[in-house]
């Protein structure tokens, strides 16, 4: 204090405290860059349903680039985009928007969304919902919709003490999250005393922002003569704010704009604190500080009361041209954009790495197309059926896919020193590139029986295309068991020409290839098994998808081509990386399968749920949350949307979302010493992030 007081002398006593952290949280970081993107990605203009965040400032600019704010979905032309905003929606809004066809990106902050599902969760409990916050609140009011027949709203203490309940009900609370800790303490507090059986979600609901903006202020209150906090007055959290520090008896003011900074609030004042609400840009912040040194408060201190290092990633769908790779799938990791950082450009040796290896992947699938072409000459030239099962496999090949076991196969290669060179462990490894993908086909084409998939990359799966064509031509016997057999025949052929393609693989590399086939299959007959058995075992459903596809995806792939190359020195970084990298993956599709948009993933969402699979999403759902196992335990009457339900509401997204980012973490630390060939440390890296974050 003796400093700063001397600071005031030299700088004519007049100082500003500047509060930190301040300002964007995350889910506003969030919200603004998803209509940014959206603009880039569609075009003006893009619809915006309510302001996608309360300021002024920020809803001014979207405007000047083509955004349209409406009040309702109905204003929004049909088939246009419309996004919602980050305090949410009611699930009515959804309905009304899905009816007018309209191309939905939803902003709402994941804290919110969060509150949702446990307001679905409760409702499904059969419990009144008490909602604490403000009823005129876009938060509320999306929140309220979730169950508008068992929720009351409670705004205050006095409400809290006057709401009555049916004797025995069973209740729960939520809160709006942009109130803080302090701010429904009391509200709490009452609601606890006056119906004691009454659950809550707990204080992590919170909005950290609020809790974080409102702890800044107490700090910096007490050491000012006026408080000044930045933000919008339709800004609950700002204006709360404000509250807090008139409270601790420092006068404050709310202020929109620095136009509306009146000097005559500063007669006497010494020492002015400055903040800013959660959806306040810090542009604003900066024009307030250039307007308090024209009246000579140009002594700036900050008083920093907490790092605030959360960071939410857009929805998947909206990357970037520069942020996809080759595919079409997302190269770098949407978060580094959420932080305000633009994905880094990949280095000159990264590039050439890419293209490196999209040579060889290109050779490999015209490997594999001739082979094939070639079986149905021969066979077909025997009789028309017999080519049958042999065109079903060239058609799933011909689909694309994201070719994952192939490219690793030819990184695996190319990182341990191998090179495009016409040599004969060239030859090997397009050879081996080309085995993994027929491998793959077999595994596809039988899972897809064994798991009744109607749908494969869009298009129909071979055992339900033969059985339409049983049907269409009334053939003799069961269609569908004719469909079926069609399939188990065509996997069968996959599987014998992935062998004969490796056949000539050199020794330890025949090795790995005959140990990841039967790891695989072995993985599949697990599967089954828990999926008859209905077990939550998250430590064998992680097992079981790692051995099933994260080995085989990654791990095993980068081994054999790095085996082909003679490197086997890289098989302990290989494997932590590739096991890491394999269970992220595995993680995203159990995520995708149960969450996901079924026009991007090619089949239909749910359907692990729906035929009684347990994998290792499930399994930890049923582990965390004591809903979903009583219904995993109902296995007689299982009712898939019921448990889809109860798993979103379980938390277990965000939980298993987490788990991705740490794996990604592992992975990519497995190769900072690696001893790998120029650029590959840095396309693996890559590589890690596009299978962890891919939409498909």
């Amino acid at each position: 204090m003796a400093i700063a007081a001397e600071n005031r002398k030299k700088s004519g006593g007049k100082k500003v405290i500047l509060a930190e952290p301040r300002g964007f949280c995350a889910g506003v970081d969030r919200a603004i860059e998803i209509v940014e993107r959206a603009l880039e990605i569609h075009g003006a203009p893009v619809y915006v349903r309510k302001q996608i965040v309360h300021n002024e400032h920020v809803v001014r600019e979207l405007e000047e680039r083509g955004a349209v704010f409406v009040d309702s979905e109905s204003e929004v032309p049909e088939g246009a985009v419309c996004i919602f905003s980050a305090h949410g929606v009611s699930p009515q809004v959804r309905t009304n928007a899905a009816s007018r066809q309209l191309n939905v990106i939803d902003a709402t902050c994941p804290l919110v969304s969060k509150v949702h599902q446990e307001a679905r969760r409760f409702a499904r409990d059969e419990r009144t919902l008490l909602l604490i916050g403000h009823a005129d609140h876009e938060e509320i009011e999306g929140t309220y919709g979730e169950a508008p027949d068992r929720t009351l709203i409670v705004e205050d203490a006095d409400e809290a003490r006057r709401i009555e309940l049916p004797e025995g009900t069973n209740a729960a609370f939520l809160t709006q999250t942009t109130l803080s800790v302090d701010d429904t303490s009391e509200i709490v507090d009452i609601l606890r005393e006056r119906f004691p059986g009454i659950v809550g979600a707990g204080s992590e609901d919170i909005c950290y922002a609020s809790q974080n903006r409102q702890n800044a202020i107490k700090a910096i209150a007490g050491r000012s003569d006026f408080v000044l906090v930045i933000g919008s007055t339709n800004s609950s959290n700002s204006v709360r704010m404000v509250e807090v520090a008139e409270a601790l008896g420092t006068p404050g003011k709310l202020l929109p704009s620095v136009d509306l900074l009146d000097p005559t609030w500063l007669d006497g004042v010494e020492t002015v604190g400055v903040s800013s609400g959660a959806s306040a840009p810090e542009i604003l912040v900066r024009q307030v500080i250039e307007r308090l040194a024209e009246l000579g408060y140009t002594d700036i201190e900050s008083e920093v009361t907490a790092k605030e290092t959360v960071v939410f990633r857009p929805p998947s769908g909206l990357e970037l041209p520069h942020e996809r790779g080759e595919d079409g799938t997302p190269e770098a990791k949407p978060a580094d954009v959420t932080a305000g950082k633009a994905a880094k450009a990949p280095s000159t040796a990264a590039r050439k790495a890419a293209a490196d290896a999209d040579e060889l992947l290109a050779r490999s699938v015209a490997r594999i197309e001739d082979l094939l072409r070639e079986e149905v000459e021969r066979w077909g030239g025997v009789d028309a059926r017999a080519a049958a099962p042999i065109e079903a496999v060239a058609e799933l090949v011909a689909a694309g896919g994201k070719r994952l076991r192939p490219t690793f196969c030819i990184s695996g290669y190319l990182a341990a020193g191998g090179a495009p060179d016409g040599s004969a462990a060239e030859d090997a490894v397009v050879n081996a590139a080309a085995g993994l993908e027929l491998l793959h086909a077999f595994a596809l084409i039988h899972d897809d029986v064994l798991d009744n998939s109607p749908t494969r990359r869009g298009e129909p799966t071979t055992h339900v295309k033969h059985a339409k064509r049983h049907a269409e031509h009334g053939w003799a016997g069961e269609a569908r068991r004719y469909g079926e057999g069609v399939a188990i025949v065509a996997g069968d052929l996959a599987f014998s020409y992935a062998n004969k393609i490796t056949s000539t693989l050199p020794g330890p590399a025949r090795d790995i290839w005959t140990y990841l086939g039967t790891e695989m299959i072995v993985g599949q007959q697990l599967d089954m098994a828990l999926a008859a058995e209905l077990t939550p075992d998250p430590d064998l459903a992680r097992w079981v998808a790692v051995c099933k596809s994260g080995q085989y995806t990654i791990h095993r792939p980068l081994a054999l081509g790095a085996a082909i190359a003679g490197r086997t020195d890289l098989h302990e970084a290989f494997e932590t990386y590739g096991v890491a990298a394999g269970e992220a993956f595995q993680l995203r599709d159990d995520l995708l399968d149960a969450f996901g948009d079924s026009a991007a993933t090619g089949k239909p969402a749910g359907l692990d749920v729906s035929e009684h699979k347990m994998n290792l999403l499930l399994a930890l759902a049923a582990t965390k949350d004591a809903d979903v196992a009583r219904l995993v335990d109902d296995g007689q009457n299982w009712d898939p949307e019921r448990l889809s339900a109860a798993m979103l509401a379980s938390g277990v997204r965000q939980d298993v979302e987490d788990r991705i980012d740490q794996l990604v973490r592992t992975a990519r630390t497995a190769l900072t010493d690696a001893p790998l060939a120029d650029g590959w440390r840095e396309r693996l890296d890559l590589m890690a992030e596009r299978v962890a974050y891919r939409d498909r």
